[in-house]
């Protein structure tokens, strides 16, 4: 089958794992990354066009247009069976609804920031598709009252190409030499719960985008993609996990299955659905509040045997429930004539 693919760029992020295993499942796939078309300005510009129906608009008449001109012609030219967006902030409906309607293509959004930005714009763009895919399950009903007929829950997973357990020789370091790991932007929540590790005399390496500006520290470190974040995983003994607050009651994030694929241990906190996908206390441990989170962190920074074999769970269950290619094969028999 020919897909087409829609989404930013490809850097191990969601566009980059459906294409590995879209391919991997000997479909013809074609990419189309319109971060680059955006220039040096590609984030800000992302950033805006979500959180803004009124600069979305004006956007059409600098960058949009001529995107989604783009996405017709490597349409036209590659004739997909199936065109795919991962989020779809820069493809308008009007595109949508050409490439249906003059290509005979079905088409389908997976969008996996709900609820985040839905009024701002998912719900000006998801009903233009025939088949949405929501990371959150919490979600299908606000879908459902836009007008969206055919929404399915599809969550994150893991890559086990990419999110595995290094040899020694092949970490960071040649053993567990990082008490505490967080990886992921500034938020202030993240800030304040790190901050009570450190005040409880636990080491915490920070690597993402934006702390250097709010936390000066030699444990902030830049953001960390693919291969290097796993090095860094596995040379953690805790992988400190902290959603978003929005996120909290919707869905589990991107990094409890990028995580536990790489076989380490996962403290994170309790968000909609975690208990339904792992068996908490076995396969991951949650916190509720800062003090527990500092009382687990402790207690499991001084019980290695107890981390390994939770660790080793949570790639077993990783492995066995939740992979990518897992999830596209269910994308796929869903939308019904592609399995």
């Amino acid at each position: 089958m020919k897909i087409l693919l829609l989404g930013s760029h490809m850097n191990y992020n969601l566009e980059h794992y459906v294409y590995m295993n879209l391919v991997k499942l000997s479909h013809e796939v074609e990419f189309y990354g319109y971060k680059e078309k955006l220039g040096r300005l590609a984030n800000p510009i992302r950033m805006v066009i979500t959180r803004s129906k009124p600069i979305r608009d004006l956007a059409n008449l600098f960058w949009l247009n001529k995107i989604n001109d783009e996405i017709k012609r490597v349409a036209e030219a590659f004739h997909p069976d199936l065109m795919l967006s991962i989020k779809g902030e820069a493809v308008k409906p009007k595109t949508i609804e050409w490439v249906k309607n003059e290509l005979g293509a079905k088409t389908a959004l997976w969008y996996p920031d709900d609820p985040r930005f839905f009024n701002s714009l998912v719900r000006y763009i998801a009903p233009s598709y025939d088949h949405v895919f929501t990371a959150s399950e919490k979600a299908i009903g606000m879908y459902k009252e836009i007008g969206c007929r055919k929404v399915h829950f599809l969550p994150f997973a893991c890559e086990p190409t990419v999110h595995r357990k290094l040899s020694s020789s092949n970490r960071r370091s040649t053993q567990h030499d990082l008490d505490v790991v967080f990886v992921g932007t500034y938020t202030r929540r993240r800030d304040r719960l790190i901050k009570a590790l450190e005040g409880a005399g636990i080491r915490v390496k920070v690597y993402g985008p934006y702390w250097r500006y709010f936390k000066r520290s030699n444990n902030v470190h830049d953001g960390v993609y693919g291969p290097e974040m796993v090095k860094i995983f596995n040379s953690a003994k805790i992988v400190l996990n902290i959603h978003v607050k929005d996120d909290l009651p919707y869905k589990v994030n991107m990094r409890t299955f990028e995580a536990t694929g790489c076989g380490t241990f996962l403290l994170t906190d309790y968000a909609y659905g975690v208990d339904k996908m792992f068996r908490v206390g076995e396969e991951l441990v949650v916190y509720a509040n800062e003090n527990e989170l500092v009382k687990l962190a402790k207690y499991y920074l001084d019980t290695e045997n107890e981390r390994e074999v939770i660790s080793k769970r949570s790639q077993e269950k990783a492995y066995k429930e939740h992979k990518y290619e897992g999830r596209v094969k269910k994308l796929l028999s869903t939308i019904g004539e592609f399995q």
